[in-house]
């Protein structure tokens, strides 16, 4: 799974379970933004959306739970 840390000119930094690694944006098909999760396609990528709104949810709910517990 590659997940998308940042775009830096043309190229889309995304961080993998091996580190990071950089793919030029065009090789990503489709709108993708920060936070995005990538699967292969042939030689190109495309945003699984749903695989990106399931880890934003969570993130959410951990952040959620966090804020919860300074109180």
């Amino acid at each position: 799974m590659l997940i998308i840390d940042r775009f830096e000119g043309e190229t889309a930094v995304c961080e993998s379970e091996n580190g990071f690694l950089s793919l030029p944006k065009g090789k990503i098909l489709g709108e993708a933004k920060e936070g995005d999760v990538l699967i292969p396609k042939g030689e190109q990528f495309i945003v699984d959306r749903e695989a990106t709104n399931r880890r934003r949810e969570e993130a959410a709910a951990k952040l959620k739970k966090l804020l919860q517990r300074k109180k």
